[in-house]
């Protein structure tokens, strides 16, 4: 740790696993001493007083992967083989669903979080832990915020064996087949239908999937004699250790608009219980530190689900790469890039589930919605990994959205299907807001009220500005203000990253010469957020201004909401006139019509609701 020992506060966050490693024989040890023995209910020793010698319980039968354990299968048993190095070390446990779930498309993950393996006699325990709270360790406190932290044990295991420099080898098979609640994804676990699957080691994480099978209750309200349903699930979980060598944390500020994490300090001079946060963001280094600009260590990759239509990848591509351009607001190039994930002949190895990556599925759901999140670590915000879920149906929102907004001023959207041309830059457009969430952004709806009304009117604004509104984290979806006559490119009515995003990408990332704590940077990143108070393109709704009249959400130009609504009521007058043209479908039912009637009416609804 760079700055000292310090704990630092738990964010639980879901997140998908991952597979590969090469499989190697375990090599047969001599078992070290070990302490008193002791038995725990459900180890996997049976009558057994003592652990036994490695060669009886890692037999020549077993499956060995080296990584941050060593992990041993045998037939159905799941061993690993714990280094004194790597007892009491941070690792945080993510759950997700890889296969089964629902129809919805929807993949679910139980509850993140932190744990440790601690050896107590001949029994290793996995504890959970927590830093809500924490305190310098050299402070008297220390010793009482500690008491606090005593976390609860997940589960007990038997040491069978020791290994190499007293390695402690435990089965863990019940963690995954068993009922144990912080492990089981279906409820009513039946450990006679559940049973392993893969496991796989790599030097930071080790990844298992297993598949599991409950009897699910009946939904309330259903009719008496409703019997249970079987649900089967397979599911991923990942443990994967916390870096030794923290990032610095940077303090995270009200008026910028960027997530965080939180925990209460008891070392704080305040004289009261001080609750301090900190921003998530990437651990991006300069390869040159003392150049402006310069490529980072490690850029930031999102790598594209294989399941995408082929003919969206680019444009997915792109929505990820659209963001390059603002982290040199932060002295970073090529700091941020999507790549398609590389297929089983390229890389055998490649997981779009490993902890490791950061990624962009594309889910097989009739939900029209998109979602961005992270998973940090709670110590400091580093974000490890980061997901955007792209629902299939999120492109018949689109086509919504777009003709009842702007087919006016579009003549690609003034029949239907529209062009891919077009589908895919509304895709590319939500792909680039639900990576803004994934690299830590929240919304920001004050933004479309940011720039003037008549404005928004003018190419050469919306060019030199980057379109319609300061961020694409607004839900200030495309221009209904412009007019047929104000011969807007049509490239320009759909919102690209603009000034706020790269203002807070800067905020979020610029490394500040002379500051070696998160004190020492509070003055710099105190002066840049008082750039807010006279470029208003900056500003960001923040959470404590709930009677702010320009936190509007579905809005265009709410600087002057009366102008910009009887502007958008005009062009909405002018779709009504192309529905029958462009939805009526002769020999099919009146679904179409009646689909884009009804976004019709809400969009009219949208219009009028910023009017004072």
């Amino acid at each position: 740790m760079k700055r000292g020992s310090r704990a630092l506060s738990v964010i639980a966050i879901a997140l998908a696993v991952g597979t590969a490693s090469c499989a190697r024989q375990a090599a047969v040890a001599s078992p070290a001493p070990r302490g008193a023995g002791q038995d725990s209910a459900g180890g996997g020793r049976g009558n057994a007083d003592a652990p036994r010698p490695y060669a009886r319980v890692i037999t020549p039968e077993a499956e060995t992967k080296e990584g941050l354990f060593r992990v041993h299968r045998i037939d159905e048993k799941l061993f690993f083989e714990i280094p004194r190095s790597e007892l009491n070390e941070d690792i945080l446990v993510v759950q997700r669903t890889a296969a089964g779930g629902n129809t919805s498309g929807f993949f679910g993950g139980g509850p993140s979080r932190v744990v440790e393996f601690d050896r107590e006699g001949d029994r290793i325990l996995l504890r959970q832990k927590s830093y809500g709270i924490v305190a310098d360790t050299v402070d008297a406190i220390a010793q009482a915020v500690n008491a606090l932290n005593y976390g609860p044990i997940i589960a007990s295991f038997d040491v069978e064996s020791w290994g190499a420099d007293s390695a402690a080898v435990i089965e863990v098979t019940k963690l995954f087949t068993t009922n144990i609640n912080e492990f089981a994804s279906v409820p009513g676990l039946q450990s006679e239908r559940s049973y392993l699957e893969t496991f796989h080691v790599f030097p930071e994480n080790i990844n298992v999937e297993a598949t599991q099978t409950g009897n699910q209750p009946p939904p309330q309200g259903s009719p008496p004699g409703s019997r249970p349903s079987t649900v089967t699930e397979r599911t991923s979980w990942s443990f994967l250790k916390l870096p030794e060598d923290l990032m610095d944390p940077r303090l995270h500020d009200r008026r910028v608009g960027l997530g965080s994490i939180q925990h209460v300090d008891y070392s704080r001079p305040e004289h009261e219980a001080t609750t301090r946060r900190y921003i998530r963001r990437y651990r991006l280094e300069k390869q040159n530190p003392a150049a402006e600009i310069s490529d980072p260590v490690e850029p930031i990759v999102f790598y594209v689900d294989p399941a995408t239509p082929e003919w969206l990848v680019p444009y997915v591509v792109q929505g990820v790469n659209d963001w390059e351009p603002a982290y040199r607001e932060a002295g970073f190039s090529n700091a941020i890039e999507g790549r398609l994930a590389p297929s089983p002949a390229e890389d055998p190895d490649f997981s779009m589930l490993d902890a490791r990556h950061s990624v962009i599925y594309w889910r097989p759901s009739p939900v029209a919605n998109a979602t961005g999140g992270q998973l940090v670590d709670p110590r400091t915000g580093e974000i490890i990994k980061a997901e955007v879920n792209m629902y299939h149906n999120v492109m018949n929102l689109l086509r919504n959205w777009y003709f009842t907004q702007v087919s006016p001023l579009d003549p690609r959207a003034q029949s239907l299907p529209f062009p891919d041309s077009l589908m895919g830059r509304l895709v590319r457009y939500v792909v680039a807001h639900e990576v803004g969430h994934a690299i830590g952004f929240p919304h920001n709806m004050k933004a479309s009220a940011m720039y003037p009304a008549d404005s928004i009117r003018s190419a050469s604004f919306l060019r030199r500005m980057g379109g319609h509104v300061a961020t694409l984290m607004d839900y200030s979806r495309f221009n209904y203000v412009a007019q047929p006559e104000d011969n807007i490119p049509v490239e320009l009515l759909v919102p690209g990253i603009g000034p706020y995003d790269r203002f807070a990408i800067m905020w979020q990332n610029k490394p500040i010469p002379g500051a070696d704590t998160p004190d020492e940077e509070w003055p710099t990143l105190d002066s840049w957020s008082r750039m807010q108070d006279t470029i208003p393109w900056f500003r960001w709704s923040t959470t404590d201004a709930t009677a702010d009249p320009f936190a509007l959400t579905e809005a265009v130009g709410d600087e002057d909401a009366v102008e910009s609504s009887t502007l958008g009521m005009r062009n909405l007058e002018r779709v009504v006139g192309s529905l029958l043209r462009v939805a009526e479908q002769p020999g099919k039912p009146y679904d179409l019509l009646d689909e884009l009637y009804s976004n019709t009416v809400s969009q009219w609804g949208r219009y009028n609701g910023p009017v004072p």
